[in-house]
């Protein structure tokens, strides 16, 4: 065994800077490797069933209970606990050791019904298992109960079932034993994101005691393998040796090099990092072995596998998207807001302005799909935060990727993550929270630590914030900055406001100084501005392709909407947009209104991928156009698919798509159709309809006509969203609906013309 490195001198490669690597005189590259699958296949993926318990006829026999005066009974082969309370019951042992996931089949009625399970070891000692939800389907369903850590070898003397919510029919309960790689991307297929804790990688699952390797291609001097590897934490087992030994071998030689200890360390995953110089040149495979002590079927993942030739300079592209961060609020938008970003200010100085850059939606997750796939939610159907987009999308991400990038995500909020949308998928390396969205100095550290040790590899980093996002609550020094603290903005010998109610958050409702929250706001998007300087001003961001932008804006001072962005209006579609690049003229202004789908286009431009296929055409066009040029027709879609717009000039149309209950307005039907002079009335106040005729039937052609255009496929997924992630989403101010949106364009039948639709209006 030779160049065996121990694991703490791996840890500091992981993170040394580009004075420590060996580099190469162009700009760089990741060469991510492909796993070579064995002739006799890989181990089994497959649970096996241990034992079945069917419902039983007598209920004594499964000691079921029932809250209420109504008894348990068996009927149509299930065991029935029919009262509003639910019931309990117990599965008598010996249970046949193995297993390691229950599966509990029955139909469940009641709303967010709860079930609880706990097994009781021959010690007499409790194991609680983590609770299912099972919805309100009308249908059997399977709620699955994953338990790695159980003990393969001892019996258990019962299973105890607890059901609260609402009457249940439960038919049987099922014993498996599932292999840990099934957790895990499956190792004959194309790599998969993987999240441990608040991390996720590509990668495969690795079975322990099996070998897999890959071909390490043209080895040039100065190589280097790099890789990481982690462990699921329920699948992690305490005081028990964990370890990857990475060999590499060819004709008449076989190296051990490195030896990485899971059981170790804390972090999600561990990262490796290898010298290759040694073997340039020569036709060389590596293996990654995992073992695993007191296991049978353990599994690691294994992850961002590739050989890097680092960079003497190599390239960087950044996207920064601030959630919720109105067009208007940047010191350089010089748009007569009292606002200081001294470092967007500069950042715009450096590059182009789009004075008047538009999103495509209203709301947080479809907008990122859009922006990261060049794909208009019309098209892509993803139209809320709890869809999740397919797998096989394409996203700017995995186009820089494929390039030889190396790709990075942080995000502010769980649903853009890998257990959300999973709209960062096709990154290296994301970080999303588990919890409530942390302020921007915890996301811009984590990126500038990821940034380093990205030390001589080409780079996209995309980096979200969500700090100007209701609620508004910056630190207390920016609080300050644009509010008197000596001031209470609820002060009760004041007049309140005479706000329609559902226009506003209900905590706003005693508010007396109405210009306090947007105080705030403004104090937020100072305090990101103030932390983004710390990433802005680091060489490598100095020197690469910058975009900033937002994924929508947020009506301040609406009339239908305080606070919030659910209106398709001017306030919740102007978003900033700033590009950087060597290529960018620095100080220039594009004061056209401008689609945000084109911004990945042009960042693979700016960053030399010109032949990379992905949608969208260059925005620096419009540095070129005739300043006296007529704007291009802006196209929006609103959350859910309520609503779409058409923006041209100073006007701006919004037809309805769907029945919908409007706070102020009441019940505004389908085909409904809504005229705004943006120049005269902003806040879209005034429907302009009926006195301007001609101007609607033009424009609403020109929106009809594009509702039934299509460019792309659906990106979204049929995956349901659980009641754990919908209750998350509305913590978060979210309204989720959950309101399917179907691929065939519902809201329209194909057969009414733009003059019919508008016949219909009262």
């Amino acid at each position: 065994m030779r160049h065996l490195l121990p694991t703490l001198t791996l840890a500091l490669l992981g993170a040394c800077g580009s004075e420590q690597l060996s580099l190469n005189s162009g700009p760089g590259e990741v060469r991510h490797l492909d796993l070579l699958v064995p002739d006799g296949g890989i181990p089994s993926r497959q649970p096996v069933l241990i034992a079945r318990h069917g419902a039983p006829s007598n209920p004594d026999d499964w000691s079921a209970k029932v809250a209420g005066d109504v008894g348990p009974r068996f009927a149509k082969k299930r065991l029935m606990l029919p009262t509003a309370k639910g019931g309990s019951l117990t599965i008598p042992g010996p249970l046949k050791p193995g297993f390691n996931r229950i599966v509990v089949e029955g139909i469940f009625q009641g709303t967010h019904q709860r079930v609880d399970l706990s097994l009781i070891s021959s010690s007499g000692r409790e194991l609680p298992l983590k609770a299912q939800v099972a919805l309100p389907l009308g249908i059997s369903q399977s709620l699955i109960f994953d338990a790695p850590q159980l003990p393969v070898t001892h019996p258990f003397l019962e299973l105890r079932v607890k059901i609260s919510g609402g009457p249940c029919a439960i038919q049987h309960v099922d014993f498996w034993q599932r292999p840990m790689s099934s957790h895990y991307p499956a190792l004959d297929g194309a790599a998969d994101t993987i999240a441990i804790g608040e991390e996720a990688r590509m990668g495969w699952g690795l079975p322990q005691d099996f070998p897999i390797a890959c071909a390490l291609g043209p080895i040039q001097t100065g190589s280097r393998l790099i890789a990481s590897a982690g462990i699921l934490p329920e699948t992690k087992m305490r005081g028990k040796k964990q370890r990857v030994v990475v060999t590499v071998y060819g004709d008449g030689f076989s190296d051990d090099i490195a030896i990485l200890d899971l059981s170790l360390w804390k972090r999600p995953f561990q990262d490796m990092d290898m010298d290759l110089s040694e073997y340039a040149g020569r036709d060389a495979k590596v293996s990654f072995l995992f073992q695993q002590e007191g296991a049978t079927f353990g599994a690691c993942a294994l992850t961002n596998v590739a050989v890097l030739n680092a960079g003497v300079a190599p390239p960087l592209a950044l996207l920064i998207t601030s959630d919720t961060h109105r067009g208007d609020h940047m010191g350089c938008a010089e748009m007569g807001v009292d606002v200081s970003t001294p470092n967007l200010d500069a950042l715009g100085s450096q590059g182009v302005i789009f004075e008047r850059g538009y999103a495509s939606t209203n709301i947080t997750s479809p907008s990122h799909a859009a922006i990261l796939t060049g794909i208009h939610p019309r098209d892509g159907r993803v139209l809320s935060n709890t869809q999740r987009m397919l797998d096989d999308a394409w996203t700017l991400g995995e186009a820089y990727r494929e390039q030889g990038w190396w790709t990075i995500a942080v995000v502010t909020v769980r649903h853009l993550g890998p257990r959300g949308t999973d709209i960062a998928q096709g990154f290296d390396m994301v970080w999303a929270p588990l919890s409530k969205p942390p302020q921007a100095e915890i996301p811009v550290a984590q990126t500038r630590e990821w940034l380093k040790e990205a030390a001589g590899r080409p780079v996209f980093i995309w980096l979200h914030l969500f700090d100007a996002h209701d609620p508004y609550a910056p630190p207390k020094d920016y609080a300050d900055r644009y509010w008197d603290a000596d001031i209470d903005p609820f002060d009760p010998s004041l007049p309140n406001h005479n706000w329609e109610p559902g226009t506003y958050p209900p905590r706003l409702k005693d508010l007396r100084h109405t210009e306090w929250p947007a105080a705030l706001y403004r104090g937020e998007v100072s305090y990101l501005d103030k932390e983004l300087g710390r990433l802005l001003s680091e060489p490598r961001v100095q020197t690469g392709v910058v975009a900033f932008t937002a994924d929508h804006g947020e009506e301040l001072n609406g009339i239908l909407s305080r606070f919030d962005h659910r209106s398709l209006t001017p306030s919740t579609l102007h978003v900033p947009l700033i590009l950087t690049g060597d290529q960018v003229p620095p100080g220039a202004r594009v004061a056209k209104r401008v689609n945000q789908l084109d911004l990945g286009r042009t960042m693979l431009d700016l960053s030399g991928l010109y032949g990379v296929a992905y949608p969208g055409t260059n925005l620096l066009r419009h540095l070129d156009a005739d300043e006296d040029s007529s704007d291009e027709p802006v196209f929006a879609m609103s959350a859910h698919g309520f609503s779409a717009s058409v923006t041209v000039g100073h006007w701006h149309l919004l037809m309805q798509l769907r029945n919908q209950r409007v706070p102020s307005l009441g019940q505004v039907t389908a085909l409904h159709v809504f005229l705004h002079d943006i120049s005269k009335d902003p806040l879209c106040g005034a429907n302009r309809r009926d006195q301007e005729p001609a101007r609607t039937e033009e424009m609403l052609e020109l929106l009809v006509a594009w509702l039934h255009e299509k460019d792309h496929g659906p990106l979204v997924s049929l995956r349901n969203t659980s009641a754990a992630e919908i209750a998350e989403l509305s913590a978060l101010g979210y309204s989720t609906g959950v309101e399917s949106v179907k691929s065939e364009k519902p809201w329209l039948a194909a057969h009414l013309t733009a003059k019919k639709i508008l016949e219909q209006q009262p």
